[in-house]
């Protein structure tokens, strides 16, 4: 499994987002786009669920010093576009870690 379907399996599963990464030749472009559509969906989340929310940055272990910035930031836009950052930066951190930990 690659590390971009195991991420977009552990973006699915937390916040229901779904991506059709076969129509993205890069790496880069599966990014972005992942990242917008799960902004989409952490504002979503913003305006009707925040425990929910708060719950799956919890699990997913997002530092809780930079999420808190992110939330400073006031527009919804800028937020969920942050948080979003944050969440996956933090899944490719683990995933990475995992196939490291695998090979030794």
């Amino acid at each position: 499994m690659t590390v971009n379907s195991e991420l977009l399996r552990i973006i699915e599963t937390n916040f229901s987002v779904g991506v059709n990464s076969s129509e993205l030749d890069t790496e880069s472009a599966f990014l972005n786009h992942l990242q917008l559509k799960l902004a989409e969906r952490i504002k979503f989340f913003i305006r009707t669920d925040m425990d929910k929310l708060l719950q799956a940055l919890y699990r997913i272990d997002v530092d809780d010093a930079l999420s808190s910035k992110a939330f400073d930031q006031g527009e919804i836009g800028l937020v969920s576009n942050e948080l979003a950052h944050l969440i996956i930066t933090r899944q490719l951190q683990k995933l990475e870690y995992a196939r490291k930990f695998d090979k030794e």
